[in-house]
C-alpha cells in the first residue's frame, strides 16, 4: 500500500493518490478462502492465530490473555473463582455475562 499524505489531523487524513497492494479477485471465493485471507491480514498487523479445538483450550487461552492484560498470574483457586463466579456464572444468561465484561469489568478477587 502506498500513498502520499497531503493533510493530516486527529480526525482524518487526506491523500493525493492511493495505490492498493491488494489485487481484486474476479472469481468467487469460498468462505474458507475468505477466512484464510482474513487471518493472513490480521497476522500482518501483528495478531497471533491460535488454533483452539475445544473448550479447555479456549478457557486456557482466556486465562493466559487475562494474565497478560492484568500482569498477574492466577493461582488455580483464584482462576476457578474468577471463572465460575464472574466469567461463566451459571446463574447469568449471555446478556448478563456480556454486560458484566463490557460495563462493569472489575471483580473483587481474594488472592492466595
Amino acid at each position: 500500500m502506498s500513498f502520499e499524505t497531503i493533510a493530516e489531523s486527529n480526525e482524518s487524513t487526506v491523500v493525493a493518490e492511493f495505490h492498493s497492494d491488494n489485487e481484486r479477485k474476479s472469481a468467487y471465493e469460498s468462505e474458507a478462502e475468505l477466512e484464510r485471507e482474513f487471518i493472513k491480514l490480521l497476522e500482518k498487523q501483528g495478531y497471533e492465530f491460535k488454533k483452539i479445538h475445544n473448550e479447555k483450550e479456549l478457557k486456557d487461552n482466556l486465562k493466559e490473555q487475562l494474565e497478560k492484560l492484568n500482569d498477574h498470574y492466577f493461582m488455580p483457586k483464584e482462576w476457578d473463582t474468577l471463572y465460575s463466579q464472574f466469567i461463566a456464572n451459571k446463574n447469568d444468561d449471555y446478556k448478563a455475562k456480556t454486560r458484566k465484561i463490557q460495563e462493569d469489568p472489575i471483580f473483587n478477587l481474594t488472592l492466595e
